[in-house]
């Protein structure tokens, strides 16, 4: 079964996100592993894509819709809509969230969206921040670093980009690989991951890390 994000728990077992439904996973020294169902999304929908707060919580999204996990792991809708979701990210005081339309539809074009969030953890004042029109690809995987910028992945395309909290293009990074789908901030690197997915053999020739795991370094602050 297709497996959209991986989260590690304090008990050693692992949150993952199945494209069935939420599970928790224990990996056996002996290689075996052992999924428990812990909730299962609408029929024709699948995960995507997830990231933790500081509490602990999971905040994912299905390609419609995004939840939060309590820390019961009970969950609650927090957005709809979407063709194809990726994130979200949450900025570094917790205060924002921030969501992405990766192909982009009549009444939600392509872009990162971001919202504040209320007291009682229900988002506001939705506005697009990024446009991605003016680029042929697709924003994919969302994270933020300590100053609050947002990493974004380019589907379609072969560049990791940068933005200030205000939505400005700060810094793009071209890959040998097509399809990154989402950084990783480390101590002064990035790791990003890449698909094959849809990828021809001209592609893969051009950029031969695609499917791989890239590590971009000696670019400054980067956590």
């Amino acid at each position: 079964e297709q497996v959209a994000f991986v989260a590690p728990e304090l008990d050693g077992t692992l949150l993952a996100g199945f494209a069935s439904g939420l599970h928790r996973v224990a990996l056996s020294a002996d290689g075996t592993v052992r999924a428990e169902r812990i909730d299962r999304v609408a029929a024709g929908d699948r995960f995507n894509d997830a990231t933790r707060d500081t509490r602990g919580r999971l905040w994912a999204c299905t390609l419609t819709t995004y939840y939060r996990y309590d820390e019961r792991l009970v969950r609650h809708e927090i957005d709809r809509g979407y063709l194809v979701a990726n994130g979200p990210a949450l900025s570094p005081d917790e205060r924002l969230v921030y969501t992405v339309e990766t192909r982009g539809h009549s009444r939600r074009p392509r872009g990162i969206f971001v919202s504040r969030l209320t007291g009682h953890d229900e988002l506001a004042g939705q506005q697009l921040l990024v446009e991605w029109a003016p680029r042929t690809s697709q924003p994919d995987g969302i994270v933020t670093d300590a100053d609050g910028c947002l990493w974004v992945g380019e589907f379609e395309g072969n560049v990791v980009r940068r933005f200030s909290p205000e939505g400005e293009e700060l810094a793009a990074w071209p890959l040998p690989a097509w399809n990154p789908t989402k950084p990783a901030l480390g101590d002064g690197v990035v790791y990003v991951t890449s698909a094959r997915y849809g990828v021809d053999d001209e592609q893969l020739a051009r950029y031969p890390d695609t499917g791989g795991l890239i590590e971009i370094s000696g670019i400054g602050s980067a956590s």
